[in-house]
């Protein structure tokens, strides 16, 4: 039951956060992303040996809900930036996409169900939004923050479909994959510095008057 309600909460972050343009409360929700996520794997503990479980725990709670969180906050406290400006959509656009490919997400699950594979519906559609919403996220903003966060729910997307499709993955490709996702963000951070630097600014189309 609890791990039900932590994916719907999952669910309606992700919906919150293709919306939003404050950048803020997009580094609350990633927070609270990491909570869901190890509240969602605790239905997992029984079939995970205890060294597996206290990983996952380590991953969520630690790197998810709190490291990455900071180490963004502190980025964008850094750069002064406080709002996603003038994004390629606007936030009724993300909306009304978001919840498109959410209900596509479930009426795909449902088939692949009824076709006889052994998926939990819920789980899935949820992951799989995550993931194609987090493509939005990167492909749709001008804030190159806002990429390294939508990056960081592609991830926590494809995190839960893992968990839900193959929860015996061993515990050193999981670390493998979330050392992978520490560098690449805290590269990106350093990218993000020097970019200001550079520009004054963090918009992503300023790269597009680069030159020799």
């Amino acid at each position: 039951m609890i791990d039900q309600i932590a994916v719907i909460l999952f669910g309606a972050t992700i919906l919150y956060i293709a919306t939003t343009s404050r950048i803020s409360a997009f580094v609350i929700i990633l927070s609270v992303q990491g909570i869901m996520l190890f509240l969602a794997s605790i239905s997992q503990t029984e079939t995970l040996k205890l060294a597996h479980a206290l990983f996952i725990t380590f991953e969520t709670v630690v790197v998810k809900a709190f490291v990455l969180p900071l180490f963004i906050h502190h980025i964008i406290k850094k750069m002064g930036i406080k709002r996603e400006t003038d994004p390629s959509l606007g936030s009724f656009t993300m909306l009304v996409l978001s919840t498109i490919i959410m209900s596509l997400s479930f009426v795909l699950s449902s088939m692949l169900k009824h076709a006889g594979s052994n998926i939990n519906v819920l789980n899935f559609s949820v992951s799989l939004s995550a993931v194609i919403i987090g493509m939005l996220i990167i492909t749709t903003r001008k804030k190159i923050i806002s990429h390294v966060m939508g990056f960081l729910v592609l991830e926590n997307g494809a995190f839960m479909m893992s968990l839900s499709l193959a929860p015996g993955v061993p515990i050193i490709v999981e670390a493998g994959v979330l050392f992978d996702v520490l560098i690449g963000v805290f590269l990106m951070g350093i990218f993000v510095n020097n970019m200001k630097a550079a520009f004054e600014d963090s918009d992503v189309s300023k790269l597009t008057r680069l030159s020799d």
